[in-house]
Formats: structure tokens, sequence, C-alpha cells
């Protein structure tokens, strides 16, 4: 083989090795609580059943057109579509008296009596934007809330009310660390959660 034969055929296997990566990188995947990354399509919500919902067991299916089954609590994280999401336990402190929202605004992070969710990476740093997602009972829509996470914190906070905007008080309390921010919200010159976020890692201490 002569050289110049070489250098192609090394480029070429080259260029087959980058554009496998980059699908990889890109495509779907599970990650496993052992570290395992398993690359396929992901399904995790029913789209078949007369109402939608979550399913018990996320789907994997491979190149080959093989679906498997991996139970939730096996897996740390997923990739759907382009859009990351990761598993935590969580679960709700009672609520004070009198209560401070009208919906607790708080989720612990609570590995021994949390609840599993997976939730919608929005964003990460400083301060983390997620979305918890869920079906009501007998309804096929997929609801969404809105949760922050600063980096140190082993909590979530509720970042917004839907429609009603932004809860004010609980950003005001939980910014406590970034007058410039409260102020901010108090006057409404923040409006949306990325803008709370954007503030919060480009300002804040």
């Amino acid at each position: 083989m002569t050289k110049t034969l070489q250098i192609i055929c090394v480029f070429i296997f080259s260029s087959c090795s980058l554009t496998n990566a980059q699908q990889n990188e890109q495509g779907d995947y599970i990650v496993l609580k052992t570290g395992e990354t398993l690359y396929g399509s992901v399904s995790y919500i029913n789209e078949k059943a007369v109402n939608r919902g979550f399913h018990k067991k996320i789907r994997l299916t491979n190149a080959k057109g093989k679906t498997k089954k991996y139970k939730r609590e096996n897996i740390t994280m997923f990739r759907v579509n382009g859009v990351n999401y990761q598993s935590f336990w969580l679960s709700q402190p009672r609520q004070s008296f009198p209560p401070s929202s009208l919906v607790n605004p708080r989720y612990n992070i609570d590995f021994r009596n949390g609840k599993l969710y997976f939730l919608k990476v929005i964003s990460t740093g400083k301060l983390s934007h997620y979305e918890l997602e869920w079906f009501d009972q007998g309804d096929s829509q997929l609801w969404s809330m809105t949760l922050l996470k600063k980096a140190n914190d082993n909590y979530f906070i509720r970042a917004n009310q839907g429609i009603l905007g932004l809860k004010k008080k609980v950003l005001r309390r939980y910014f406590a660390d970034c007058y410039e921010l409260q102020q901010s919200i108090q006057n409404s010159e923040i409006k949306k959660v990325w803008q709370v976020v954007e503030a919060y890692n480009n300002n804040c201490n």
C-alpha cells in the first residue's frame, strides 16, 4: 500500500469515527446507575394508551430495531429528541402554618423517602433550571412546573405559578444572597424564569 493510499484510508476512517461520535453525542441515550451509556431511540411516554402516561419502564430501541425495557430506578438520566432528563428522588416538607404559599414551593432531594422523578434539564450553572412534568389521572395533557436549584442546595424551589407569573415572595426569600435580583423581581423588571436564571448566573456571587 502506497503512502498516499494509507493517508486516504486513515482520513476516511477518522471521518467515519467522528461522524459516529457526533451522532452518538446528538442522539437519544440512557445512562444506567452502573455508569454505562446506551444509545438508541428512547421512549418514556406511552403514546398508544387511551390516556397518555409515563411508561413504568423506559424503552430503548437500538439500531437493529430491538427494544429493551429498563426500570426507572436503574436509570440516572436519559436524552430523548435532544432533551436531557435527570433523575431525582423528591419529597415535600410539611407546609408551615399559616402557609407561606398556597402551594408548597420546596422539593427536597430525598433518596430515602422521596419519589422518583425525571426532571427536564433546561440549563445548568450556579443556578440550574429544570421542569417537572406529570399527567393528571385520566388526562392526556402533559403538565409541567418550573424548578430552580442553586449549585450547593439539596432542594429545589418552584419558581412560577403558571399563567400567574413568578412566585415573587418565594423567589425574594430564595435570593436573599442577591439584593439586586430581589429588587428586580419585586419591581417586575424581571418577569420570566429564564431571566431570573440569567441574572443570577451573570450578576450574583
